[in-house]
Order: C-alpha cells, then sequence, then structure tokens
C-alpha cells in the first residue's frame, strides 16, 4: 500500500463517518458514486462493506475491482476550527484507491459487527427498512490512501 498517510489516521477519519462516497466505473466509463454507510476497515490495508442496495455499483465491480472510496471529516466543530485558523490540524478528507474482491457472504461476526453500529436505530421504523438482511460484503484491498487536497489550508 502507498501512504504518505500513517494509517491509524485513516482509521481515526473513517470511524467518524457515517456514510463514504465510492466509485466505480461503468461499462462505458462513466463514473457512478453511491454513498455506503457499512464501510469496516479491519486490517492496515484492507477492509469491506455490506453490499445491498447499489447495484450499479456491484455490476461494475463484478467486470471491473477498481474502487475509490472518499471519507469526509463530518464534525462541525473540526471545520469551525480550522477555518477559524485558516489551517486544518489533520486531513479534512481522504481517498482509499482500492481493488475489490468478488461478493461474498458475510460471518456472524461481520453482522453482529454493523448490527452494533445501527443499534441505536433499532426502534426507527427505518432501521429494518434499511439495514434488515444485509448477509452479502465485499472485501477491498487499499493500493494506496490519497490526501485531498484543500490548498493552502491542508495540513
Amino acid at each position: 500500500m502507498q501512504s504518505i498517510i500513517p494509517w491509524n489516521e485513516v482509521t481515526t477519519l473513517f470511524a467518524k463517518v457515517k456514510s463514504c462516497a465510492m466509485a466505480t466505473v461503468d461499462e462505458d466509463g462513466t463514473p457512478r458514486v453511491s454513498p455506503i454507510g457499512s464501510v469496516f476497515l479491519t486490517t492496515e490495508g484492507h477492509g469491506h462493506y455490506f453490499e445491498h442496495f447499489p447495484k450499479g455499483m456491484r455490476t461494475n465491480l463484478d467486470r471491473d475491482p477498481r474502487l475509490a472510496i472518499m471519507a469526509v471529516d463530518p464534525g462541525i466543530g473540526f471545520w469551525f476550527r480550522a477555518l477559524w485558523r485558516g489551517k486544518f490540524a489533520t486531513q479534512p478528507a481522504l481517498r482509499l484507491i482500492c481493488e475489490a474482491s468478488k461478493r461474498r457472504r458475510a460471518s456472524q461476526p461481520e453482522i453482529d459487527a454493523w448490527l452494533a453500529q445501527v443499534r441505536p436505530f433499532r426502534h426507527f421504523k427505518g432501521h429494518d427498512l434499511l439495514w434488515k438482511g444485509m448477509e452479502e460484503l465485499r472485501e477491498f484491498k487499499v493500493l494506496r490512501v490519497e490526501p485531498v487536497n484543500l490548498g493552502r489550508m491542508s495540513p
């Protein structure tokens, strides 16, 4: 994995985000971006996400395993402090350039980790509509980590 960003900075940022933007390429070369809220970084340079809704993304990855994942720090305080100081203390956003594996059935511990993440919403009507039946996932290998350059405010 190529990176000038330490892996602990990657995991710290991804632990804060609720949803990532994930990009694939359609058969005709058109980019396709999908929001995915189930990204887990498992070991250094590896992770997985539950693949339930994004049918176009699934088709793209079955044909071409290239995948880009972007996370942006969601903290209002983080952005306010950076704007006040004129400098980001840490990377405000990171892009992971990845290669995806074939889709597979999730293990029970993987499903349990996902359900623990969405547990606070279990009493809401949308909980089961969105997240019940998350049984398939796709692993990915991070080939490189890229900082998202925001000019002179970038760290």
